[in-house]
């Protein structure tokens, strides 16, 4: 595994934040502190759970949550598209939290867009998402929707395990098995410094043939590792070796070892 980064131009005195780190496993994956993934040799940027509307969702449904500020998602996403140049974004499922006819939620897809605009934008639907494609065409969003993206040895999905058609896996007739990343677990690991003061933070998860993204959205409590249960038959029966915490800019590395996260 090697590291990555440019830093911060000496010209630009005004900036004092560090630039975010990103981190190249053996595999050829760029984990990025932002909570995404680039994958070079595809020209791929992967986001997940989004969760887009949360709080217009949850008001809808009679829960008084308070009305969102503007939501910074376009902006880091800008952001990421800015860094990486794909030319392709992944969004791995939960684009939205519930897929219902609400003006913000079109307002925060329509922002979303442009956000994006200039890449082909593709959705993995997610267990959030149903319905999404009927919205997405009556809004004539620009975003391709498909269960599932293949990219060589590279399966893109959300990991919520929906029902094959035909109750029939497909055949797949590969040298290697695919090498898998999902979201849908918002993976999350607690740090504290021995004494009273503990944080829980968002990560990814790193098994030898899966990779657990961290959910995009602020709105997002994390599953911690090695304490609540998994969703996903992928994530229950992988072995994590290493989580990447996300910290801020930085990306700390978590060697998982002994502690048994998976099977």
């Amino acid at each position: 595994m090697s590291a990555t980064g440019s830093p911060s131009s000496p010209a630009r005195r005004t900036d004092s934040l560090p630039h975010p780190k990103c981190l190249t496993l053996a595999s050829g994956l760029v984990l990025d502190a932002r909570r995404a993934l680039f994958l070079p040799e595809f020209s791929v940027l992967a986001v997940a759970d989004l969760h887009l509307g949360y709080s217009w969702a949850q008001r809808s449904r009679g829960l008084l949550l308070p009305v969102e500020t503007p939501d910074a998602i376009p902006a880091r996403l800008t952001a990421l598209v800015r860094d990486h140049a794909p030319q392709t974004v992944v969004l791995l499922g939960d684009l939205v939290h519930r897929a219902i006819a609400l003006p913000a939620l079109r307002t925060a897809l329509e922002d979303l867009c442009r956000s994006l605009a200039g890449t082909k934008i593709v959705l993995c639907l997610g267990n959030h998402d149903l319905r999404f494609d009927q919205l997405a065409a009556d809004w004539r969003v620009p975003i391709t929707i498909t269960p599932e993206l293949r990219l060589g040895r590279w399966r893109l999905c959300h990991g919520d395990d929906p029902p094959t058609e035909a109750g029939t896996p497909p055949l797949i007739l590969e040298s290697e098995p695919p090498l898998t990343v999902i979201g849908h677990e918002h993976p999350a690991v607690e740090l504290d410094d021995g004494l009273a003061t503990r944080v829980r933070v968002p990560c990814f998860l790193v098994s030898d043939n899966l990779v657990i993204l961290p959910a995009f959205s602020d709105w997002s409590a994390g599953c911690v590792v090695g304490r609540h249960s998994f969703l996903g038959k992928a994530a229950q029966s992988a072995r994590f070796h290493t989580a990447y915490a996300c910290l801020g800019p930085r990306l700390l590395p978590l060697p998982l070892g002994r502690r048994g996260i998976g099977k």
